[in-house]
């Protein structure tokens, strides 16, 4: 699908390191502790929360058989790295006009703002509607 690329994979490896911090509590204190990854997004370098669930699926496909400085890495293939590094340099580059067509994970965080905004929206009705005065109802005394 990538055939453009194919010259600069033979170059790759002496340029690229294709390893990513392991996934085990033995190696990171914060392994399963936190439930989302900030990244900076844009020339305003705006910071963008992504939950941990939507990029579950890199450390799925590292190759457990290599792994790098006391074993607290492990490497990606190629192919699923390079396609890693250009979605996050379009979305860092997100500022250029066609920047963001073809990421294959850009409909995930699409989705999960329009969720935080309904979260959003209900939350601020809720505080709305406790916030008013309760209504009182003149009663003739008896």
């Amino acid at each position: 699908e990538r055939t453009w690329l194919k010259p600069f994979l033979r170059i790759a490896p002496r340029n690229m390191l294709n390893f990513i911090p392991r996934a085990h509590p033995s190696v990171s204190l914060l392994y399963g502790k936190r439930p989302l990854q900030r990244i900076a997004v844009g020339a305003s370098k705006q910071q963008v929360e992504i939950p941990l669930d939507v990029v579950a699926d890199i450390p799925e496909n590292v190759d457990g058989r290599t792994a790098y400085v006391g074993n607290k890495y492990n490497a990606l293939p190629w192919s699923e790295f390079v396609d890693i590094k250009l979605d996050a340099r379009n979305l860092i580059e997100s500022d250029v006009k066609t920047a963001l067509s073809g990421l294959d994970w850009f409909g995930k965080i699409n989705a999960l703002y329009a969720g935080k905004q309904t979260e959003a929206e209900i939350d601020v009705a809720k505080k709305t509607i406790t916030s008013l005065p309760a209504v009182r109802y003149p009663i003739a005394a008896e």
